[in-house]
């Protein structure tokens, strides 16, 4: 897995995301990104099925806890499935790419 900032505002994960490891860098980029509570942004996921459990747990903490308007664009129906399933599309304004 691979992350990236496009722009400012905006990361592209790539590949598939399920280790440990995946989520720190997940964390790092998108911490670094952040520019106080209440800010906009968006992240990309083109190529994952799934993301884990402690993914999901820290976007949820930036959208409640810090107030982060989060955007998730996902490509795999899989992936879009499991937050459906998860009631996580409104929380976190899930949009099909």
């Amino acid at each position: 897995m691979e992350i990236e900032k496009s722009t400012d505002a905006e990361a592209v994960i790539s590949g598939h995301v399920k280790t440990i490891e995946d989520y720190t860098k997940i964390k790092q980029v998108v911490n670094s990104m952040l520019t106080g509570d209440g800010c906009a942004i968006s992240v990309r996921i083109p190529d994952s099925i799934s993301i884990t459990s402690s993914v999901i747990g820290y976007l949820l903490k930036l959208v409640f806890e810090n107030k982060v308007d989060l955007k998730l664009f996902v490509r795999e129906p899989k992936l879009y499935h499991l937050l459906e399933v998860l009631n996580l599309i409104t929380v976190f304004k899930v949009q099909k790419m």
